[in-house]
Formats: C-alpha cells, structure tokens, sequence
C-alpha cells in the first residue's frame, strides 16, 4: 500500500484523543443524589456491565472515525483494480534508451537500437492526457544539453528517433545520477522510469568509491530488456589497442604499429583482413588467423611519407559490431631538424658526411656550420639542435648553450681536451673524467649497449642473442662522463651516456669524432648514433594524449611554444576552431571540448605547426558481448534506488502498453475511509442517542 499524501498519517496520533478522555472520565468523581430504592435498582450488576459496553464501544467509535478520516486525507493506494475505487494517475515519466556499441548488433528481429526505439514508441504510446515525458540516450548526451519534461507526445517520439549510436558504454549507476535532478523537479507523485537496453554486463558497472542509493525520489524503474543475449547474433571481433612501435619516425621510414585483435564469438576466424590507413588512405594490410575466445598481437608497418601529426586506424572488415572494428593513435613524424655543427671543419668532417648522406634527404637535417659559438649564437632562436665538435667554449657560450637547452632544445657533445669543454659538460650535469689512453695492442671496445633506447631501438637484428656484443670501434682515447645515463658501455667507461637538461636532451660522446681518437667515425654505430640522435633530440616527449570518449581534458602546450596568444584545435570530424591558452602557475594547458566520435584530435599553432595529438577510442567492454541473467540487473539496480520493491525487469516481447496501464492503475482508497468515518459517526451518534434514553428512563419513572 502506498499514500499520495504520507505526511497526513502524522494526524493519526489524534486517535488517541478518545482514550485520553475516557480515562479521564473514569476517573472523575460525581455526586448524585438517589433514593434507597432506586441505588438498589441502578447496582444491579447487568446494568453495570451494560453501561461499560457501552463506553467502550462508543471509545472504538469515536477512535475509527479520526482514523479513518486520517487515512482519506492520506489518501491510501494499492495496485490492481477495485470496483468502484479504480483510477489511473498521471505520471511523470523517464525514458532511457541505451545507445552504446553493443546496441548495434542485430538478431532475427533486426538491430538492437531499433528494437529499443520501437519499444520506447509503445511507452509513449501508453502515455495518458497530463503525463509528461522526457526521452534521454544513456551514453554520448552534452553536458550541457538543458534536460526537462515534456507534455507533448510528438515532441518525446521525434526525441527517440534522433538518438543514435555512439562509441560509448552505457552506465545506468551514470544515467540515474543524470535524471536524479529531473525526478526532483518532477510535477507528478508519481513517477516513472524505464531503462530499455539489452542488459549488457558492464551496464552497472560502479567505482570502488562510488557506492550507496542514487535516486532520492521514489520511483518505479523497469527494467526492459531487448534481445536474447548472444542468441541470434553474427560473430565479433574487435580492435582493443593501437600502440605505436618505431621510436624515431621519419618521413621515409616505415612506422609499425602494434594492434591486439579480439575474437569475443565462440567460433574461429580465419583470414581476417586488417587494414592500416594514415589519415583516412590505406597504406598496409594483411589477413590473419584468430581463434575463439583468444586475443591474437598483429604488426603493420608502412612510411607515412610526409612530416606532421599522422591520425593512424587499424580497421577490420564488418562484423556483429561494426564501431569497435576501428581504433585509432596519434603520433607526430618531426620536420628535418635544423641543425648548427660547431667546431674546426677537420674535426666536424665526419659528422657532416654522415648528416648529408645521399638518399637521406627527405629526412636529413638541414645543417649550418659555425667555428665557434658565438658566430652560431645569432641563429639559436632557429635551431633545433647544436652539435659541438671541437674547439673551445667561453664561459658566456656555455651560457648561451645551456639556456638553449632548457628551452627545449638538444644538444650533441663530443669529448675534448679544449678548454671550457667539461665547464659546460658541468653546466649539462655531467662530470667529465680525465683522458684514458688505450696500448697500442689492446684498444678499448664496446661492451653492452641498452638495445631498448630509443637511440639504438630496432637497429640491431633481434637473433635471440642479447648478449653478443655489436659492431665495435677500436678506442685508443676515451674521455668518458658520469651523472647521465648510460647507454653504450666500453671496459674505459660510457661511451654513449644522456642526460635531460629543462625540457632538452644533452647526448654526450665520450670520444672525439677523430681517426686519432677512434675508429668510431668510421662504423656503423657512429653513423646510426649521429643521425638517430638528430631525431631523438626533436623528437616530441611523448606522442600524444589518450581521452575518454565524452570527456573533455587538459593537454599542456610545449614550454617553446607556450608564449602563444592561439592554437588551432583540428578535432576528430575535421572542425577547427581557434582556442586561446589557459595559463596557470606552473604550465600553459589547452582545453579540449568532449569528442563523442574515435579518432584523433590534431592541435596546431595559427602559422601550422605540430603542437600534439589527442586520441579519442571508445571503451572495449562493449565488445565484450556478455548479458546479465534473468533477476541479475534488478539486483544491480536495487541499491540505486529508495524501494528494491518498485524494480521490475520486464522483456521487450510484452506489450508496453499493458505494462504502462499496470504502472499506473490502481485502487484509491479515500472514498471507502470516508464511507468508514461516515458510518462510523452515525454509529457513534446512534449508541450516545441510545444510551442517552436508557439513562434517563429510570429517572422518569
């Protein structure tokens, strides 16, 4: 039983009223005056009993009447229908309708999401004069979109064919906190919800912090399920992640990328074709073999051919759920870096033979030679990295050099005995150690080298064999420095070491680039260690941002580029919009708008140049097809709301229409505690009228 009106039921506490004054009047003492005769009459033992009968059923009388009349003000209410005391009320009514990925999925009775559309037409259809509605999709809704009521009909069923599927997860525990504002301001007492999905598993998913009841308001939530789990359904496989593989990318270069493949149905499949495209055009593909149940790791690789951020898919062919076939990554392919080599032209030889090698000029650097630093000083503001190959170094050059290495800048250093060479190795934060000389017979060679930096990275063929040793020079001289990282070993010490300097990298070569030094100039691993450093010092720290779909984030600017007044934000449909920087105390960070679609978000200066990429995917549960169990989600949904009792799941295959008459029809019964209190005052009246003769006939006789 339910009351429209509760708070009247605090009246009830006048039925207690009667009982105060009967007991009152027990004990009250009067004086009456009789004769010898009449006291014999009037303590006849009948008459007493009769009296107090009487009393007390005038006591229940008069108690029931303020009780009924309590109860109809209350207005008392039970389901089903009672002759005479049936009625329907108005309702205020939510309808939430799951659009998440899993819904794209079709069985004999077409897809998923068109099935709850259809479904959400007959609610509205079972809607009555003075209802009201509102009609919400549980995943890819605004947040800024005005959510309210509506009365008209034609308004609620043009709502339900505009919703659309997106890449998102549903999340009733989500969508409830949503409404929760609405049902608040709702018009009726009684109110409504119905969630139409197909009861995926994840749907309730909560945060371990995120606990408790949700809805404040009393409501009845039906739970309407659509389709029949699994049964029915095509095979599925999904693309689950994207990870880009090649450290330095280069415009000539291929780039690989790592996808994981996951086959979700119950059966193989054989020659799935998986395909990579860069920026929308095709560049690789290949068909591969993946189990049932299992996750199967396919690399592609192919060169992306010019510089610039790069939006790569790896994309399958349709199945059951088409928008988890696709997933994207963002990564920036460098401009050639503008290179300054500082140093007497017969030591900087080889290096400058190894940066203009024929072939490479796409990607080469563009490299101008300077004897000193201070002649390259004017050019710095146009540099990306400085190479110094020889020569001295003044203590206000090495001033000038750290400065430009803070700023994001890269710096490539080679051992020397020249002076003012290991004040700014210091300046770097390394400590050069004194000069080694090697015998004649027994020179220094190369013993480990940190294959995994992104230096050496795919340069080296992988055989299995990690511990044999690589193309080594022979090393007569050997200046090695400590306080960076290490990355190539000699038995003399680092002959390759790092260290981050503000937001630039220093790469420090512990011999200079000289025959009477080495045989390093003259290898392999010189000319791989050159250029790739070349690379490595322009390359972005990282290659982008990861959001979640719908949500809307931060992305901090580069310090060389942070002293902007504007950016351009190229989203994932190809909009651009001009947004100006927020500064805050610490960094300079760029607000991103929620993206409801996968794809990459390509964030640009006015004048065109690369800032970062922001990837957008959807979640992978939703190719997860896993249903909940019949009573499974009304146990979900039972600690969300205030009454576990007002939860009922439902199936699509009943009419919605008889379930919307149900939740609404019931008994009221005001009129029947009125009849009650009715009869209960003419009875009242009857017995005091009744008892009034009795008591004064003896007194006439």
């Amino acid at each position: 039983m339910n009351f429209l009106n509760p708070f009247a039921l605090i009246g009830l506490a006048a039925a207690s009223i009667p009982v105060l004054l009967h007991l009152l009047n027990l004990r009250r003492l009067r004086t009456v005056e009789f004769s010898s005769l009449r006291f014999l009459v009037e303590l006849q033992q009948t008459r007493v009993r009769k009296l107090k009968l009487q009393q007390i059923l005038l006591l229940l009388l008069r108690t029931l009447l303020i009780i009924f009349a309590i109860l109809a003000i209350a207005r008392p209410t039970i389901p089903g229908s009672l002759p005479l005391l049936s009625s329907t009320s108005r309702s205020s009514v939510v309808i939430l309708i799951d659009n998440s990925g899993s819904m794209e999925a079709a069985d004999a009775r077409g897809s998923r999401l068109r099935q709850a559309q259809a479904t959400a037409r007959q609610i509205v259809a079972g809607l009555q004069d003075g209802d009201e509605v509102a009609v919400l999709p549980m995943t890819g809704l605004d947040p800024g979109q005005t959510i309210d009521f509506s009365r008209t009909f034609s308004v609620a069923l043009d709502q339900i064919e505009r919703i659309t599927l997106t890449e998102g997860a549903s999340n009733l525990p989500r969508s409830l906190r949503t409404i929760s504002p609405l049902l608040d301001d709702a018009l009726h007492l009684h109110r409504e919800i119905y969630v139409v999905s197909d009861a995926q598993s994840s749907i309730g998913w909560r945060a371990s912090d995120d606990s408790g009841r949700i809805l404040e308001k009393d409501a009845s939530v039906f739970l309407v399920r659509i389709g029949e789990g699994q049964r029915g359904l095509e095979q599925n496989l999904s693309v689950d992640s994207l990870h880009v593989v090649t450290k330095l990318l280069q415009a000539d270069k291929p780039v690989e990328i790592e996808a994981a493949i996951r086959n979700g149905s119950e059966k193989d499949a054989t020659g799935v074709l998986v395909s990579m495209a860069f920026d929308g055009t095709r560049v690789a593909q290949r068909a591969v073999d993946i189990p049932a149940g299992t996750t199967r790791t396919v690399t592609l690789a192919a060169p992306p051919q010019r510089s610039g951020m790069i939006a790569a898919s790896i994309e399958l062919e349709n199945d059951a759920i088409d928008r988890d076939n696709v997933r994207w990554a963002g990564y920036t392919v460098p401009a050639r870096a503008r290179v300054a080599l500082i140093g007497p032209s017969a030591e900087a030889v080889f290096v400058r033979t190894v940066l203009e090698l024929p072939g490479m000029e796409r990607s080469s650097p563009i490299v101008r030679s300077f004897t000193t630093v201070s002649q390259a000083a004017p050019a710095m503001g146009d540099l990306d990295v400085i190479i110094i190959s020889g020569g001295a170094v003044s203590q206000t050059e090495t001033s000038l050099v750290r400065q430009f290495v803070e700023g994001g800048g890269g710096l490539l250093l080679f051992a020397s005995e020249q002076p003012g060479v290991e004040t700014l190795a210091s300046a770097c934060g390394l400590s050069m150690k004194d000069t080694q000389n090697a015998p004649e017979d027994a020179p220094f060679s190369v013993t480990t080298t940190d294959r995994a930096h992104p230096l050496f990275a795919g340069v080296f063929r992988d055989d299995g064999n990690r511990d044999r040793g690589v193309e080594s020079p022979k090393v007569w001289r050997i200046r090695p420095a400590v306080g960076g990282v290490d990355i190539v070993q000699t038995g003399a010490g680092a002959l390759v070491s790092e260290q981050a300097v503000g937001r630039g990298r220093v790469m420090y070569c512990a011999v200079a680039p000289t025959i009477p030094w080495s045989t390093y100039p003259g290898t392999g691993l010189f000319a791989a260690f050159v250029v790739r450093t070349m690379l490595y010092c322009v390359a972005p720290r990282d290659q982008g941002v990861d959001v979640v779909l719908g949500e809307p984030v931060r992305v901090p600017v580069p310090p060389r580029l942070a002293g902007r007044e504007a950016f351009v934000v190229d989203d994932v449909q190809r909009m651009k919009s001009t947004v100006a920087p927020v500064r805050l105390p610490t960094s300079t960070v760029i607000a991103i708008p929620p993206q409801f679609r996968s794809g990459v978000v390509k964030v640009l200066t006015t004048d065109s140049l690369p800032v970062l990429t922001v990837t957008a995917n959807g979640p992978t549960n939703e190719s997860r097809l896993t249903y909940l169990d019949a009573g499974s989600w009304k146990a979900i949904v039972n600690p969300l709301v205030p009454n576990a009792e007002h939860v009922v799941e439902v199936t699509a295959e009943r009419s919605m229409r008889e379930v919307v008459q149900a939740a609404r029809t019931g008994s009221e019964l005001w009129p029947l505690a009125i009849v009650l209190a009715l009869a209960c005052a003419v009875a009242e009246m009857m017995v005091s009228r009744f008892m009034a003769q009795e008591t004064a006939a003896p007194t006439a006789s």
